[in-house]
């Protein structure tokens, strides 16, 4: 079964919203997913692989094989896998940085890129304010997952 077009745009959404907030407390963040369960329930996903300060790649691997496996097996119809990349000069994007979501569900997969730039504010108390830019979609081909950029 796969995803509504709605399904897809709330685990996106999901995914922008965890990012931003990642990056203004941290100004990064590792790879985390959510998954749409067939219920219609977002439930958000991260991993661990039992280090610290783990490989970030480590992770999104993790998290990849985890959230393919329950959608190939039925257990969602869809999953958002979220990382912090650099977006390629080809793009000509405003920021090299981006925070970059994988959707997928049956027969469906697309890369969402969402440039983003960090802002620091305040005197005597800085806060940091996390500014997206326009996203840029690829399509790629379902089951597959591009590494971390």
């Amino acid at each position: 079964m796969a995803a509504s077009p709605e399904q897809l745009h709330e685990l996106l959404k999901y995914c922008m919203d965890f990012g931003r907030t990642m990056l203004e407390d941290s100004g990064e963040f590792y790879p985390f997913g959510a998954v749409m369960g067939a219920d219609g329930q977002l439930k958000a996903v991260g991993a661990y692989d039992g280090n610290e300060m783990p490989n970030p790649q480590d992770i999104y691997q993790l998290l990849s094989d985890a959230l393919t496996a329950d959608l190939r097996a039925g257990n969602v119809v869809a999953i958002a896998l979220a990382a912090n990349v650099n977006i390629p000069s080809t793009y000509k994007s405003p920021s090299p940085d981006a925070l970059r979501v994988q959707l997928e569900t049956e027969d469906y997969s697309r890369l969402i890129s969402v440039p983003y730039t960090l802002s620091k504010r305040g005197f005597f108390k800085k806060t940091t304010t996390a500014n997206y830019g326009e996203p840029i979609p690829v399509d790629v081909p379902p089951n597959s997952r591009t590494v971390l950029g």
